[in-house]
């Protein structure tokens, strides 16, 4: 325990008879230190606290005071203190005090004086105390600037610990970020690869159809037309599953433009009410000043349709679904897991007022083949094309929780204002045929998707030189080929891309044509005149094409 008190620094004198307080007070001010005189062993205990220089006490006082009460005193001293105490001993008009001194003793830092008193004595004793207790108020301010600096220093470790805390905390989550983005990356570079070769076992099946279709046109049997349809459905579903695969990877094909959604709401709106069905409401909020966005308007559907089935499938029981497209500038509180640059975003954000999610489904619920639908009832696909979609096109997807419901949402870049106006594909001649004896050079790996792309181009008149690898077809003289029609993905030091560009270094005027599902670095089609088709394709897919390509060279059929 330490004393609190105020004012300056006196002596406490306790002297109740004679004239010793007088002859006490006249010494220390002839030395400059102020004096008090304490009526009561009370008022004597009340001021032994760091104010107080020396306490002087006669024989008399001592008699007044509590030994106890003394000693609890001088006891609660701060560790630096310990008070000087002059006790004026000698006295006729009370027993002797020994034992009291000796006690006394015992407790503080006494000096005894006999009587009759001298003043040079007393002159000497007192400075004496103020000297020990001077040195005392040293320690005591040494220490204090000890316990500032203690406390600075502390303040200081505090801090850097901290700050080292949030760097490994930051670190930690940098880490998982890292492990997270190379598990999906590799993620998607499986699922691509898988989609790659399913497209070319659905290449083979839909060559097939349309070989068959041609074959047995004249029969007339329903029987053989219901199974190719069929066949054909099953087809069209199996490349739909692939694309979604291919979104999640960003591996497919972006034919990215300029669109803008207020001009196309009310259509918007149309297509996805029916996806929702009668039983649940369609609201759609469309910000007055709605900016352009850069995206693939097909796979923007596929996206907004994949959302409504989401919510769709949250409400059995019916609601009301909400479809906000507003602007958005990058940093937004509202999106703090963004990893976009800072900018202007166009938001498509669909709420509906199911169940929602959990955390730990909410985790996992953009990862592909991740569904918490029974078997049978979803492919686990529809999330992770809208995360791969909003990716490529340089967005982002988010899921948000609301009191009731869940909103999913996706950030697409704005295009600027002075951004041409896309310009309409140019459609093919629907009457127009093919000139007879068109020269095809066919690039293609796979010996199955080779066989059934020869058939095809054949029944549609053309003549066909194959090659199996880009590397072969660069060592063939071009100027006997009309168009090519190249895969992609194939061995060798040359991909389609690669021969694309290596052929039209050579013979700039040459038609390219390249087909695959599987694009491993979609962005190096930008800049490059050809034409692009997606695998499955079928025979109508693969004459326009041609006939486009063909049709935008210099070079004409020969003799």
């Amino acid at each position: 325990m330490s004393f609190v008190s105020t004012g300056p620094y006196t002596v406490p004198v306790l002297a109740p008879f004679g004239a010793d307080a007088d002859a006490v007070r006249s010494v220390l001010d002839e030395d400059g230190v102020a004096s008090k005189v304490c009526a009561s062993a009370a008022e004597l205990y009340a001021r032994i606290d760091e104010h107080a220089l020396l306490l002087v006490i006669t024989e008399e006082g001592l008699a007044a005071c509590s030994n106890a009460d003394l000693g609890a005193r001088l006891r609660s001293q701060p560790l630096w203190s310990d008070i000087p105490i002059i006790a004026l001993t000698g006295s006729k008009g009370v027993p002797s005090a020994g034992s009291r001194l000796a006690a006394l003793a015992e407790l503080g830092n006494v000096t005894m004086i006999h009587r009759p008193l001298s003043r040079e004595a007393l002159r000497m004793a007192f400075g004496a105390a103020r000297r020990a207790r001077s040195l005392q108020y040293q320690v005591r301010d040494q220490l204090a600037a000890l316990a500032v600096h203690a406390e600075e220093l502390e303040q200081r470790v505090d801090e850097r610990s901290k700050a080292l805390a949030r760097e490994i905390e930051e670190r930690k989550r940098a880490e998982a970020a890292l492990l997270e983005a190379r598990r999906m990356e590799s993620l998607g570079r499986l699922t691509g690869g898988v989609a790659h070769d399913f497209n070319n076992l659905l290449q083979v099946v839909s060559g097939a159809v349309e070989l068959l279709r041609m074959l047995t046109r004249s029969g007339g049997d329903a029987r053989i037309e219901r199974a190719l349809n069929s066949i054909g459905r099953a087809t069209d579903k199996g490349s739909k599953l692939t694309q979604q695969l291919l979104a999640y990877g960003r591996r497919q094909t972006l034919a990215t433009t300029v669109i803008d959604l207020r001009s196309q709401v009310g259509e918007l709106g149309d297509l996805l009410r029916h996806s929702l069905g009668s039983a649940i409401t369609l609201e759609i909020h469309v910000d007055s000043d709605l900016w352009p966005m850069r995206a693939d308007p097909t796979q923007l559907e596929v996206a907004l349709l994949n959302l409504v089935i989401n919510a769709r499938d949250a409400m059995p029981e019916g609601g009301t679904a909400t479809l906000t497209l507003d602007n958005r500038t990058l940093p937004d509180p509202r999106h703090p897991d963004a990893a976009l640059a800072p900018g202007q975003y166009v938001s498509l954000e669909l709420a509906d007022e199911g169940g929602g999610m959990s955390a730990e489904t909410a985790a996992s619920a953009f990862e592909p083949f991740f569904t918490t639908k029974p078997v049978g009832q979803g492919t686990g696909l529809g999330l992770s094309q809208v995360q791969g979609f909003a990716r490529q096109s340089g967005g982002h997807a988010w899921l948000a929780h609301r009191p009731r419901g869940l909103a999913v949402g996706i950030l697409l870049p704005r295009a600027r204002d002075d951004a041409a106006a896309p310009v309409a594909a140019e459609e093919a001649d629907p009457v127009a045929a093919l000139p007879p004896g068109l020269r095809v050079l066919c690039v293609e790996d796979d010996a199955m998707v080779r066989e059934q792309a020869v058939a095809l181009l054949r029944a549609i008149g053309c003549e066909v030189v194959e090659a199996a690898t880009g590397d072969a077809a660069l060592a063939l003289d071009s100027s006997a080929i009309d168009v090519v029609l190249s895969d992609v993905m194939m061995p060798g030091s040359l991909d389609g891309i690669g021969l694309a560009a290596a052929l039209r270094a050579r013979d700039p005027g040459l038609p390219v044509v390249l087909a695959s599902g599987y694009v491993l670095e979609p962005e190096r089609l930008q800049g490059l005149a050809l034409e692009f088709i997606r695998k499955p394709y079928t025979l109508q897919e693969i004459r326009e094409a041609i006939w486009r390509a063909w049709r935008g060279s210099r070079r004409t059929v020969a003799d």
